[in-house]
C-alpha cells in the first residue's frame, strides 16, 4: 500500500519494453502483452495485461486503467512444451530438432567468414548388450554420464547433441584442417571412455566417432549430417572404436547398404514382395515338369530392386530368415492353390546357408507344411553348392528336410570343382547346372567335358540333374547328346508371374 507498481518489476524485461509501452499509451493508445513480475516471495508471475488510457477533453492521458490475467500456469506449460520439442529430456541436452537450427547458424557463419566448421557424430559402441545384462536404468545413466562429460569436455565451446537412442554429435568450429577436427575429437574420446561405476562393477565405454568437414565435404547442413553419419556407420562396419573421417565412394556404399537392410525390414511387414516362377522343362518331351520360384522386391520408392542387389545384404545381416520363411509360406500356398486347379508341379524354394544355420528352420519348415496343407512331396528346396563349406552341419538338417517328404536341389552346381568327391554324400535327390557351363556348351570343349562328368557321376549315384541358362536350340541338342533330363531358362520362359504360369501349366 502507497507503493507504485515499480515494486514488482522482475527485472526481466529490457528497459527498452516499459518505454515503448509508456509511449503508446502516452499517445492516448491502448497497449497489450504479456509481463513477468515478481511476488513480495520472490517468485515470479506473468500476466497478460490490457492498459487503457482514460483522456481528458485535450484527448491527453489522465490516468490508466490496467487489466491483468494472470497466465503463469499457460506461460509453464509453454515452456514445457518447448522443452520437449527442442530438448532430450534424460541428458539435457539440444534434442536432434535444436542441433540442427543450431548447426545451420554455424555452417551460415563459416560461410559468411571463410572458416571451416567439422561435425562429429558419436556412438557409444555396444550399449545395447548393457540394457539387456544390467537393464535399460543402467543404460540410461551410461547415458547421462556421456551427456556430463560431453558439456565438461567442450567447456561451453561446442554446440552439443543428443540425436537419438545412443547417438550424439558435436560440432567444432574455427578448425584447420581433418587432422586438427582428429585431434580435438580425441581428446574428447579420452574424457569420454573413463571407467564407470555400475552395480559396483566398472564398466569401460567404448565409443566411435565419425567426422566430417565443411566445406570440404558439405556444402549444407543437412550433408554434413549426412556425410558424418557415413563416416561413423563405415568405421562401425569395421568394428568400431575410435573415429574415421568422411571418404567419399566408401562411406556411400555402407551408408547404401545400412539403408537397403533398415528397407528390407520394414518392406517385409508392408509386404512389397512379391514371387515369380520360372518354368522347368523335360529336354526330350518338352514338356514342363515344375516351376522355381523367385523373390522380387517391388519398392514403393526405390521401384524394383533385383536379387542380386539385396539377397546378399540379407543374409549377411540375417534378413533373410524373416524374408526366406515368408519366401516359403508363399511358395507353399500358392503349390497348394495350383494342386486345387489340377496344377500339379514340383515348386522349386530357394534356401540360404543362413536359414539352415538357424536352429529354428525345421520348425518353420513344419509349420508353413502344416499351415498351407502342401503335400511336401510337390515342395523342393534348393541350396547353391558354396552352402555345403561345411557339410557335417548341413547334413542333418538336410535329411530331416527329406524325410518329411520335401526333395532337396543343389543349385549352381559345377562353380566348386571340389564338388566332384563329395558328390555322393550331399543329402540331395537333385543337381542343377549352373548356367557358366550350359551357355557355352554347344560351342567350348571344357564346358562340355564337365558337364559330362557332371551327369556321369550324378547317374551312378541315382541324382536327376537339371541345366540352368537355356536360350538356345544348340544348347538343349548338346544336353540331350550328355543324358541331362530337365532345363530352365529364356529359351522356354523368363520368370513369370503367379497368373502367367497357371496358364503356362494348364497349356
Amino acid at each position: 500500500i502507497g507503493q507504485t507498481h515499480g515494486i514488482i518489476n522482475s527485472g526481466y524485461h529490457p528497459r527498452m519494453f516499459f518505454k515503448e509501452m509508456w509511449a503508446t499509451i502516452g499517445r492516448g493508445h491502448v497497449w497489450q502483452g504479456e509481463i513477468k513480475n515478481v511476488k513480495k516471495d520472490g517468485s515470479f508471475y506473468w500476466v497478460d495485461t490490457t492498459i487503457v488510457p482514460l483522456l481528458n477533453e485535450k484527448n491527453k492521458p489522465t490516468q490508466y486503467i490496467s487489466i491483468r490475467s494472470d497466465i503463469t500456469d499457460r506461460k509453464e506449460a509453454e515452456r514445457m512444451i518447448r522443452d520437449l520439442a527442442y530438448n532430450d529430456q534424460l541428458t539435457q541436452l539440444p534434442n536432434r530438432v535444436s542441433f540442427l537450427r543450431t548447426l545451420y547458424q554455424e555452417v551460415k557463419e563459416a560461410k559468411q567468414i571463410g572458416e571451416k566448421l567439422a561435425l562429429v557424430f558419436m556412438n557409444i559402441d555396444r550399449l545395447r548388450y548393457v540394457n539387456d545384462s544390467l537393464g535399460h536404468e543402467a543404460g540410461d545413466y551410461i547415458l547421462s554420464i556421456v551427456a556430463r562429460r560431453l558439456k565438461e569436455a567442450s567447456s561451453g565451446e561446442y554446440t552439443i547433441g543428443r540425436l537419438a537412442g545412443d547417438e550424439f554429435a558435436f560440432s567444432l568450429k574455427s578448425i584447420c584442417d581433418v587432422a586438427h577436427a582428429e585431434k580435438i575429437t580425441k581428446d574428447i574420446q579420452e574424457i569420454l571412455i573413463q571407467p564407470i561405476e555400475i552395480s559396483g562393477q566398472s564398466y569401460t565405454l567404448s565409443l566411435s566417432f565419425g567426422i566430417a568437414l565443411y566445406p570440404d565435404h558439405a556444402q549444407s547442413e543437412e550433408e554434413l549430417m549426412t556425410n558424418a553419419e557415413k563416416a561413423l556407420y563405415e568405421l562401425k562396419r569395421g568394428g568400431g572404436g575410435g573415429y574415421g573421417t568422411y571418404k567419399p565412394g566408401k562411406s556411400e556404399k555402407t551408408f547404401e547398404r545400412i539403408l537397403l537392410e533398415n528397407e528390407l525390414r520394414k518392406s517385409i511387414k508392408l509386404g512389397h514382395f512379391n514371387l515369380d516362377y520360372q518354368p522347368k522343362f523335360d529336354l526330350t518331351s518338352r514338356e514342363m515338369t515344375g516351376v522355381e520360384a523367385l523373390v522380387r522386391w517391388n519398392h514403393p520408392d526405390l521401384g524394383r530392386i533385383p536379387p542380386d542387389k539385396f539377397i546378399q545384404v540379407a543374409e549377411e545381416t540375417k534378413v533373410i530368415i524373416p524374408l526366406g520363411e515368408w519366401i516359403f509360406g508363399e511358395a507353399c500356398r500358392q503349390a497348394k492353390t495350383w494342386m486345387e486347379k489340377g496344377c500339379k508341379y514340383r515348386v522349386a524354394v530357394n534356401i540360404s546357408a543362413v536359414q539352415l544355420e538357424d536352429e529354428d528352420f525345421l520348425l518353420m519348415v513344419k509349420k508353413v507344411l502344416s499351415k498351407t496343407g502342401v503335400d511336401p512331396k510337390w515342395i523342393q528346396i534348393e541350396l547353391t553348392e558354396s552352402a555345403f563349406g561345411d557339410r557335417s552341419d548341413m547334413q542333418g538338417t538336410l535329411e530331416d528336410i527329406r524325410a518329411l517328404g520335401i526333395t532337396v536341389a543343389i543349385d549352381d552346381f559345377g562353380t566348386g570343382y571340389s564338388a566332384f568327391s563329395y558328390i555322393k554324400e550331399l543329402p540331395a535327390d537333385t543337381l542343377k547346372i549352373d548356367m557358366a557351363f550350359t551357355q557355352d556348351i554347344h560351342k567350348n570343349v571344357e564346358s562340355y567335358a564337365i558337364v559330362k562328368a557332371i551327369l556321369s557321376i550324378a547317374s551312378a549315384v541315382g541324382l536327376n540333374v537339371v541345366a540352368e541358362g537355356i536360350e538356345q536350340e544348340e544348347q538343349i541338342v548338346a544336353l540331350q547328346e550328355l543324358g541331362c533330363q530337365e532345363g530352365q531358362g529364356y529359351f522356354y520362359s523368363k520368370p513369370i508371374s503367379p497368373e502367367e504360369c497357371e496358364k503356362f501349366m494348364k497349356k
